[in-house]
């Protein structure tokens, strides 16, 4: 979340080679095969919860469309927690001056804790923007626990360039209320207030970011990533006013994420 990452400069030799790098540890000339490792990662960063426009059934006879107005609000927090095995290809060298292209792969297993916003937009009773009297509110919450893979693309020096794409369950909980906008003209047959659902789905997740080794055992990295959370819905039960004969049918949308991490790498031996 990810700041999952790998990195050909990144870290501890065992304890038979740490005479090669006690004076140059960054010299040419005191290279040697970067040992595999465990690393453990963490990272935090803003992030920005979205979801498409979608449908909300509230009668037989009437169906409003939910138009999303925040789209691009950057105001959540996300932080991951890791674990991955660098394992490096063939002839791969810590801090070469050359570049290396594909020195190594990462096995990663990743939680993402909570990551919280509301999603705030228009009502548009009967699919029609002429009906538009009502705002809606959706607090959202989120979490997910990723099984990822970082490859690294190229890598010289200190610095390395990787990608990371991955897969696990996300839990999604979303609830929703609706209020009159400020036009003047109240609308109390609606006003809903539905109850929160929590929905598990499959997510997947990509994403791309630099890592520098700042020594044998620490790195420090910024990464984006992309996640599809799944298709999650609110309860159809809760307070739906004074609507006479409510026949409620929550929307479904896609919950998407994108976030931006600063991430700390730290090698085991």
């Amino acid at each position: 979340m990810s700041s999952l990452v790998i990195s050909s400069s990144a870290f501890a030799a065992p304890p038979s080679q740490t005479h090669n790098y006690r004076h140059h540890a960054f010299s040419s000339h005191h290279l040697a095969k970067s040992p595999n490792h465990f690393e453990v990662i963490g990272a935090i960063g803003p992030a920005n919860l979205n979801a498409r426009n979608s449908q909300l059934g509230v009668t037989s006879s009437e169906t409003d469309k939910l138009v999303r107005s925040n789209t691009n609000n950057w105001t959540s927090f996300a932080g991951q927690l890791g674990v991955g095995y660098v394992n490096y290809f063939r002839n791969a060298q810590q801090y070469s001056e050359k570049t290396q292209w594909f020195p190594s792969i990462e096995p990663q297993v990743n939680f993402y804790p909570l990551i919280s916003n509301t999603l705030n937009g228009d009502v548009w009773r009967f699919n029609s923007s002429a009906f538009n009297d009502l705002s809606y509110h959706m607090p959202i919450r989120s979490m997910r626990l990723m099984f990822d893979a970082a490859l690294t693309i190229v890598s010289k020096k200190q610095n390395s360039l990787y990608a990371i794409a991955g897969i696990g369950p996300a839990w999604s909980r979303v609830s929703y209320n609706d209020s009159d906008n400020d036009t003047g003209v109240p609308c109390p047959d609606q006003r809903l207030k539905l109850n929160a659902n929590t929905s598990a789905r499959f997510a997947w997740e990509v994403g791309a970011g630099i890592i520098h080794a700042v020594n044998k055992r620490v790195g420090i990295s910024v990464e984006y990533l992309y996640a599809d959370l799944g298709k999650v819905s609110f309860s159809s039960g809760g307070n739906t006013g004074t609507i006479t004969a409510p026949v409620i049918s929550p929307s479904k949308f896609k919950l998407t994420a994108q976030t931006v991490f600063l991430g700390l790498h730290v090698a085991l031996n």
